[in-house]
């Protein structure tokens, strides 16, 4: 199996042009006809998908308006394989958890946090009424932590330090960091992961070769970390498997990553 633990949906209207500029640089043909056909949106992206062998997808948005729940829709048409996540600026949406508790009712499987680009630090005090609904509804919260390459995005507000802030506060929400704290902070991810119970990591937009580079102890923590890709910002994601595959770990522990992992975290089927 694969679960990809970070892809974003959209149609091209969602999608910020930034976001549609690299996929263009760095992704495969496939995806870029994916792309012009609709954005990451509908039947041509679960096509893609069974292509690349991905069993279950986590949706991501892909855009910057204060309310992105569209990958509801996404998850709805998409037979089971997308995990919607949805986000909020509680600045610009007084009802945002309201409208969160609603669209986990609906099937919402995550909160995404996205603090460089909205500049909305991790541990803001106005999205700790959306990690109370989190936590209560025993759902994970994705948060951004590492690089960005979007014109506007201030790397400062992904320091982990403000994600520890927030597990400290929050002791039963699962936050997974996003990234894995790419460029700066691989670092901290690590020992953030190794001291929080609570804390994941995730390795979407990190090569596959330097993983072994950047955690050269990843077996301490190999039970909470997972496989994501970024898509469509990314390589063909079979590729990206088969490189995480080919690393020397032994295959109980690529396999966890690769997909036990998420099973246990989302409660998947595996048979």
């Amino acid at each position: 199996m694969i679960v990809d633990c970070h892809l974003h949906v959209g149609t091209r209207e969602q999608w910020i042009p930034e976001g549609l500029a690299l996929a263009a640089d760095v992704a495969d043909p496939e995806t870029l006809e994916v792309l012009e056909r609709n954005g990451s949106a509908g039947p041509s992206m679960l096509d893609y998908l069974r292509a690349q062998e991905v069993d279950v997808a986590v949706a991501i948005p892909c855009g910057r308006e204060s309310v992105q729940e569209y990958t509801l829709d996404e998850a709805e048409r998409s037979g089971g394989r997308l995990l919607p996540f949805v986000q909020y600026d509680p600045r610009a949406e007084p009802t945002a958890c309201r409208r969160f508790a609603d669209a986990i009712d609906r099937g919402a499987r995550g909160l995404k946090v996205h603090p460089c680009s909205t500049q909305l630090p991790a541990n803001d005090r106005s999205l700790y009424p959306l990690y109370a609904v989190a936590e209560e509804r025993r759902i994970p919260v994705t948060i951004h932590v590492g690089s960005s390459v979007f014109p506007g995005a201030k790397l400062r507000y992904c320091d982990p330090l403000l994600v520890d802030e927030v597990a400290c506060d929050f002791p039963d929400l699962t936050l997974i960091c996003a990234h894995a704290g790419r460029g700066f902070w691989t670092d901290q991810v690590f020992n953030l992961t190794r001291m929080r119970p609570t804390v994941w990591m995730e390795l979407s937009g990190l090569p596959a070769k330097r993983v072994p580079q950047y955690f050269p102890e990843l077996d301490r923590v190999a039970d909470r970390v997972l496989f994501g890709s970024d898509w469509p910002s990314s390589p063909p994601i079979s590729r990206l498997a088969k490189e995480f595959r080919a690393l020397p770990y032994p295959s109980s522990m690529i396999e966890d990553i690769l997909w036990r992992n998420a099973a246990r975290l989302f409660s998947l089927p595996t048979a």
